[in-house]
């Protein structure tokens, strides 16, 4: 007796245990349905709000699987729809009713929502133009919203691609697998109308299921692509050196401005292209190209003999240096010496003396006789 009421109550114990492990998995659940509900209200009314006179509130939403075949149920007269492009070969669906179409519209044109009933007529080119900026927004600010929950993976990567006037090319652009449905009841215009808002998108395909036993090997190829690009961009400094020559230490400190480093006659055919490192990784010839300096390859990289056979001096030469003498003036005036000659002429120079009739000197110049001054 005692046994069976000891089993009874292990095996009490074990059911109560299984159904408060499928209560947590129901209440994470949830939890993680209403978190992607509100990204999905957030995204809808962060895009109506940049939209004047729209103000976009998102009522109701109803998240569920949905096969193609129900999709023909969901699609009615009139509604807008837009195949959404996705990463690889994937499409989604976003669908409009009339009057949620109608009031996104209005508001861009007229900068109002009408509150009277939005007319049945077909979507037009010029609705897809409208209307494919504010998809795009929508799309892109539920994939930030999603960021860090486990919907990132489903919304990530999708944009408008085209609109469709005619529903029945669905079940052929579309492909057979599972979606999800992510159905917006919304109010626009501050209640004067409201709508429907559903968005289709897939949750894998037939590629994705193929693909799943080779990520580690997809991730290794992303990563050396990846690698790839970024060190293909990077830059790389070439240095085109004519030559190079030796200098003593005493040559270099004697070098002024001015001063001619007289270089070999082959060094404007035989230039290198040297990198970083001053390792040489080819060869050229000096040149010009629209009036500016340019080198002309000659080989290819990493040879370094040209086609003619002219090749790099694996040394470098002796300088030849030309000191630099400004040039003289033909003529330069002795300033010493003409100074000197005034002052002799005027200090250093005795007076001359002359002597009149009556025998008394004079320092004047005596006056020059004539014929017909008297004596």
């Amino acid at each position: 007796m005692m046994d069976s009421d000891t089993t009874r109550s292990d095996r009490d114990s074990q059911g109560s245990a299984l159904m408060r492990m499928a209560s947590r998995h129901r209440v994470a659940a949830a939890r993680a349905q209403a978190e992607f509900a509100s990204a999905l209200r957030m995204a809808f009314g962060r895009m109506a709000s940049e939209c004047p006179g729209l103000d976009g509130v998102v009522q109701t939403v109803d998240i569920r699987p949905l096969g193609l075949a129900e999709l023909e149920d969901l699609v009615e007269s009139g509604m807008f729809l837009a195949l959404l492009e996705g990463q690889g070969e994937q499409m989604g669906l976003l669908m409009a009713c009339p009057a949620v179409m109608a009031s996104l519209i209005e508001a861009q044109t007229t900068g109002q929502v009408s509150d009277a009933p939005a007319p049945r007529r077909r979507p037009t080119r010029t609705d897809a133009a409208l209307l494919a900026p504010m998809i795009d927004a929508f799309l892109r600010l539920l994939e930030e919203r999603c960021a860090e929950l486990p919907e990132a993976a489903m919304v990530r990567g999708h944009a408008y691609g085209s609109f469709l006037d005619d529903p029945r090319p669905l079940g052929v652009m579309l492909e057979e697998g599972p979606y999800l449905l992510m159905h917006l009841k919304v109010a626009l215009g501050y209640g004067a109308r409201q709508g429907d808002w559903m968005v289709l998108l897939p949750t894998g395909t037939k590629q994705a299921a193929a693909r799943a036993g080779t990520d580690a090997e997809a991730e290794e190829r992303d990563w050396a692509a990846c690698l790839t690009a970024a060190v293909s961009v990077s830059p790389v400094r070439i240095e085109a050196v004519l030559c190079r020559m030796q200098l003593s230490l005493t040559d270099a400190l004697r070098l002024r401005p001015g001063d001619v480093l007289r270089l070999p006659e082959n060094a404007l055919e035989a230039l290198a292209l040297e990198s970083i490192a001053h390792e040489a990784v080819g060869i050229g010839r000096l040149g010009q190209a629209r009036g500016n300096r340019a080198v002309r390859l000659t080989a290819d990289p990493g040879v370094l003999t040209d086609s003619v056979g002219v090749s790099l001096s694996p040394v470098a030469l002796p300088a030849s240096i030309m000191p630099f003498r400004p040039p003289q003036a033909a003529f330069v005036p002795d300033e010493g010496a003409a100074d000197g000659a005034d002052a002799g002429s005027s200090d250093d120079a005795p007076d001359t003396v002359h002597a009149d009739e009556s025998g008394a000197g004079s320092s004047e110049d005596p006056t020059p006789e004539g014929p017909d001054k008297p004596q």
